[in-house]
Formats: structure tokens, sequence, C-alpha cells
């Protein structure tokens, strides 16, 4: 994969922006076509009341997020970033270069580019490099193998495969990191954990590692990310826009001195907090305790087990935005029913980590961090609550549902100049997909709330499966719980509407 083309993907396209404007024209008119506010707003005061407190408390917290972002950014890593590029080579330099990977059958071209990208860095570096490989099959080691000994610099790479011999990921994850351990890591060596299908960008390792030097405090980094979808311009759009989104929450949540996932696409850990026996015994065996569902043992969310468990440590954690990974999509049969797998996969994940993590308490892991968790438990309910009104409005008050909809809008829109920002490119589908992202999101969450042992990963044919009586009644019950919580609050939404004022 051609590099320069990949960064070109981050400049403003002047279709996109000619779109915007066409649409801020169109909106424009709509919103001054919205039905006298006023008289309304005074005829529907109980029902304007609520919904403006939830819609207060929604845009109050959206701006201390932007706040804050703009602190981190510009003071706090700015003031990071100037005293690392004043370190000389010796001071900040580890010895060798550790990645642990994991890939499962991955397509040739994306696991090859992967590769390549760790061989680039390292010779910009100059450093030896390690990598433990967990493998599905001969496939990838043969992919891996055909990248270190073709490219220049590979005699100085040093690959260890380890082979699954599980259908469990978290077991191949665990046997690469116990390899790298026997390696005889250093206690403050940087270790990288990274997805065969991520790609490191120029320059990435340099900005990272040497944040560590400059925070000595800091046990783990992760970096911004960016995603090339190959067959879906839908998708491609809903991701940007998704990573866009978690750069400008990344920022907001650094300023604390944490952040709410180490993904796994890329991270870089000390040794010292990988070689901790508990620290890969919950890698390779995490779970949780239900009331209902009893022990659910983790399928994937491997990155919220290794976020876990430094945040249970108290371990301080830092966000490089400037520093950036590719990660390679591509749609498998629909654009939207994917981007829903994902939803579920991504919210199975939170959910059944957010409990535990709420119970640690804002003492141990910071005020800010503690209520963006709590937020992620409301969150959920507040993404439905104008879609319902819209709906419920449809075919009783016009004026309502004209006037909903234009509130809708007119925020996205203004929400999504900031997301340009931080998405580093003008994208005239953001204030509608953003809506849309919100909605499924919120469905999602919902479902797998009362789903939590429910887990997918088409990726790696991870899933689990009903066949005792027993589990297929339990599931049952789930939906039938997750409809009557959905009809009452339907209910209570189209009381609050029909409200006699």
């Amino acid at each position: 994969m051609d590099k320069s083309s990949a960064l070109n993907k981050i400049n403003f396209s002047d279709k996109n922006l000619v779109f915007f404007i066409i649409y801020s024209f169109l909106l424009l008119i709509f919103v001054l076509q919205t039905p006298d506010i006023f008289p309304f707003m005074k005829e529907n005061f109980y029902m304007i009341g609520i919904l403006s407190f939830i819609g207060i408390y929604r845009f109050s917290l959206w701006i201390i997020h932007l706040v804050r972002a703009q602190i981190y950014e510009k003071v706090v890593y700015a003031k990071i970033r100037k005293e690392a590029e004043l370190l000389e080579e010796k001071d900040w330099k580890p010895e060798r270069l550790y990645f642990m990977i994991v890939s499962y059958a991955e397509n040739r071209k994306i696991l090859y580019n992967s590769i390549k990208s760790i061989i680039h860095e390292a010779r910009n570096l100059n450093l030896p490099a390690t990598i433990s490989m967990g493998t599905a099959c001969f496939h990838d080691e043969k992919i891996v193998c055909d990248a270190v000994n073709t490219l220049p610099y590979g005699e100085k790479i040093k690959v260890i495969f380890v082979r699954q011999n599980s259908p469990n990921k978290r077991i191949q994850i665990a046997g690469a990191i116990r390899a790298l351990v026997r390696q005889g890591m250093r206690e403050n060596d940087p270790v990288v954990f990274m997805d065969g299908d991520s790609i490191i960008m120029p320059g990435c390792l340099r900005k990272c590692i040497s944040a560590f030097k400059v925070q000595p405090d800091v046990d783990s980094i992760t970096t911004n990310e960016k995603v090339l979808v190959t067959n879906s311009s839908f998708l491609s759009n809903i991701l940007s826009l998704r990573f866009a989104i978690r750069n400008f929450h990344m920022n907001s949540l650094t300023l604390s001195g944490k952040v709410l996932c180490l993904t796994g696409r890329f991270s870089i850990f000390k040794a010292g907090q990988i070689s901790d026996k508990n620290f890969i015994s919950r890698i390779e065996n995490d779970y949780i305790d239900d009331w209902y569902w009893k022990r659910i043992y983790f399928l994937s969310g491997d990155d919220k087990s290794t976020w876990y468990s430094l945040l249970e440590k108290g371990s301080k954690m830092l966000y490089i935005p400037d520093a950036f990974i590719y990660s390679i999509e591509k749609v498998r049969k629909n654009a939207v029913l994917d981007y829903i797998e994902s939803l579920k996969r991504w919210s199975g994940n939170m959910l059944r980590n957010n409990g535990r993590a709420l119970a640690l308490g804002p003492h141990k892991i910071g005020f800010f961090p503690w209520l963006a968790l709590l937020d992620q438990r409301i969150s959920m309910w507040t993404a439905i609550i104008s879609p319902s009104i819209i709906i419920l409005t449809l075919f009783r008050d016009i004026q309502l549902t004209y006037t909903v909809i234009s509130w809708v809008l007119l925020v996205k829109y203004f929400q999504s100049l900031f997301i340009f920002y931080y998405g580093k490119e003008i994208n005239y589908t953001y204030p509608i997909i953003y809506y849309l992202h919100q909605f499924l999101n919120g469905m999602v969450k919902i479902y797998m709330l009362f789903h939590l042992r429910l887990q997918y990963w088409n990726n790696q044919n991870v899933n689990i499966e009903i066949t005792s009586p027993d589990e297929k009644f339990h599931f049952a019950f789930a939906k039938y719980v997750t409809g009557l919580y959905l009809v009452i609050f339907l209910t209570l939404i189209n009381l609050l509407i029909s409200f006699p004022y």
C-alpha cells in the first residue's frame, strides 16, 4: 500500500466542501421554514422543559469534553511533544523494539503491509525488533516470513511464531506475550500490541516512545487511528466519523491521565506491566459474574481486559493525537449489517467491562473518567429519545415533528464542525450519519445490555452457540425483557408528548 496516498486521505476534499456548502444552505432554508416556535414552546412548556433539561445535560457534557480536549491538545500535549523533540536519541531510544501481533487468516496484502510498516519504523529508528506473532495457520506465517526476508533490514528482525492451538484469540495473545517475556525484556522496554490489519504510519513510534521518557509515570500509550475501507463509501464515512469522535474524546479523557480503551489495533505498554502474571492471566481467562447470566467468560475484547488491568492499578495512560495508525476494513456482505455486527461486539465489550470499572470509584480512576463511564449507561437511552418523538408524533402533531427534526439537524450540524477538526477532513455526510450512528449505537447498546453473554466476532469466527433448552429460555426471556423496557420507554415518551398542558 502506498503510504503517501493513505496520508492524503486526511486532506480536505473539494467535492465534500462543495456538497457541505449546499447542505448548509438547504439546512438554513429548512430551519427558517420551521413553524412559529415561540407560541409552540409556550403551548408545550412542560414537554419542552423536560427535553431542554436532557438537552442541556448532553450539550454541557459535550462542551466540557470540547474544552478539555483543547486544553490537552494545545497546552498539555504541546508541552509533552516539545520536550520529547528536544531529547537526544540516546536519552529516549530503547535497545530493541518489541511487538505482539495476532493474526487470523489475514488477507495477504494487508498483513504484508502491516509487517512492512514495522520494518520501516524499526529501520527509521535504527533499532532491532522482535516480533512475537500469534498465528492461526501457516498462511499467516508464510506472509510474515516473505515480508521479513524480502524487505531491507529484515536481518535485524527476529520473529517468534506462536501457533494457536485452540479457537480462542485470548489464549493466542497470552502465548505470544509469554514468548516475549522469555526474551528478557527490561522493566521499561516499550512493547507494542497490534493487530495484523494495522499499519503504522511513519514517525508514530518516535512520538510514542519518546513520550514515555518525558512522562516516566505513564504505563501505556495509545494513538490516533484512521480507517481505510476498501469497498464501501458508506462504511468508510461512518467509521471515519467514529474515529474522529474517538480522537475528540481521547484528547478530553487523557487530561485526567486515563482513556476508556487501550485499543487492540495499536497500543504500547511498558514491559514490566505486561510481564505480570495477573495481567497475562486476565487476558487468558477474563470473566465477570452477572446476576442473570452467572459467569460470563470473555471471548473478544482483550483490549478492554488490558485496559482494566491497568485501570485497577491506577496506572497513568496517555494518548498521542499526532501519531497515526491505519486499520484496513472490508465489507463482507452488507455495509449496514456489518456495522451493526461491529457495534454489537464493541457495545458488548464495553458493557461487560463498564460495571466493574465503575465499581472502582472516582477516587481510583478520577472523577471525569468515572463520569464518562457512567454516561455510557445513560447515553444509550438519551440517544433514542428524539427518534422516538419523531416517530410517535409523525401522524399526530406534524409541527412538533418538524420542530424536533429542525433542532436535531441544527445540533448535529454544529457538532460536525468540530468533528471536521478532529477528523482532519470535511465530510458532508457527517451531520446525517452522526445522528444515524448515535441512534444505531443506542439501540444496539440497549439490546446488548440485556444480552451480555452474547458475543460476536465474525472476523475471528467467534460466537456464542445456544444449544441447551436452559440457554434458549434465558435468551428468549432476555429478548422479552428488552422489548418490555423499550415499550415502557416509548410509553413514557408518549405520555410526555401527550401531557395535558
